[in-house]
């Protein structure tokens, strides 16, 4: 059997050796600097944003201006399309009064359980109801099922519940920027009295007690305006493998950046915002990743600057978990990562019903 073998090196060897480490060494350092220098730069430069404008209007209805959309045509419009129409509406937004928020939920057709957890867990409105005295209100956003079955089901449970809104596209995954359009103009037909938006998606938990506290003290009773609150994507590559499930073609984006956007299942938008992106929508040719072209490239069109909020939010399944074992004492998340099992949105929606109540 052969012994390890031991490499010798000669002086000169030895030297070469050192000299070509050290310079790796020093390029790593140089390289290390540079990278904590801009992420510090980055971090200041937050730091020194202004504060949140006053809104110029002192209802959230005087955010929206209806009298430039076209009242013929822009009801049927939607993106590149001129045959939309609702084949579901709802009415949660009704009454004379303010809501302090409104929630679309993006949701699919056959995802029952997801609506049902929401429904009897963080969307509950009488809870909300007994626990806070802020009015909110949320909807469901969902396409039309491409089975006759599932359509009458869908049917039957927008009448049972009140909060389901459905457009005539197929609800599919290359569909969604569809469905967010369709979001942004729901509210601004039909839920003006909103002072905050939010969208988020079916597979999340969210704590709407915490939010809505941190939302009226931290900014105020009635949204600034060009608020755009999220988790932020600040350098956002355009995926090309054909592996992945966001490849996106030449063909369909040519640039290799994406402008800056937000995670989709947790957007906090002013209500001016929601008009200016759905106007800024009309006529915008299709791209189907509804993420970057609502919140990165309409976002740049109309000049916002988006206002990161992740550190008060669970960046990850885990995390979320680890709540759930930590004592009572401890602060909530205000939201729980995509893709939670029902499950968790159960056990995360006891452990906040009880701090809400005090009953541990």
């Amino acid at each position: 059997m052969l012994g390890p073998r031991v490499l010798v090196l000669g002086r000169e060897r030895r030297s070469s050796f050192l000299a070509i480490l050290g310079f790796l060494m020093l390029s790593s350092l140089v390289h290390s600097f540079w990278y904590f220098a801009n992420t510090l730069m980055e971090h200041q430069l937050l730091r020194a944003q202004p504060p949140l404008a006053t809104p110029a209007w002192t209802s959230p209805q005087g955010a929206y201006n209806l009298s430039v959309l076209d009242e013929h045509s822009d009801p049927r419009t939607l993106l590149d399309r001129s045959d939309f129409h609702y084949v579901l509406n709802s009415d949660r937004c009704g009454g004379p009064q303010d809501l302090f928020l409104v929630v679309f939920v993006h949701s699919a057709p056959t995802h029952w359980d997801k609506r049902r957890a929401i429904r009897e867990t963080w969307g509950n409105a009488s809870v909300l109801r007994a626990a806070t005295t802020e009015r909110m209100a949320l909807v469901f956003m969902v396409g039309r099922a491409d089975d006759s079955q599932t359509q009458e089901a869908l049917v039957r449970e927008g009448s049972l519940h009140g909060d389901l809104v459905m457009g005539n596209f197929v609800d599919s995954y290359r569909n969604l920027t569809y469905k967010h359009v369709m979001g942004l103009k729901w509210v601004t037909y039909f839920c003006r009295n909103a002072r905050y938006v939010l969208k988020t998606d079916d597979d999340v938990f969210m704590d709407l007690f915490q939010l809505t506290s941190y939302l009226r003290d931290a900014l105020g009773a009635l949204a600034p305006p060009n608020l755009m609150m999220c988790v932020l994507i600040r350098r956002p590559y355009v995926k090309r493998s054909q592996r992945s499930k966001w490849r996106v073609s030449f063909r369909e984006y040519r640039g290799n950046h994406y402008p800056p956007y937000c995670s989709g299942w947790g957007v906090v938008m002013s209500p001016d915002v929601v008009f200016n992106l759905y106007r800024a929508s009309a006529g915008m040719p299709y791209f189907w990743v509804d993420d970057v072209l609502i919140t990165g490239i309409l976002a740049q069109r109309i000049g916002l600057t988006h206002v990161d909020f992740g550190e008060h939010l669970a960046a990850s399944g885990q995390e979320a978990l680890a709540w759930l074992g930590q004592a009572p004492q401890e602060p909530p998340p205000f939201m729980g990562h995509p893709d939670l099992d029902t499950d968790i949105v159960y056990r995360l929606w006891n452990k906040t019903r009880s701090y809400v109540f005090h009953t541990w």
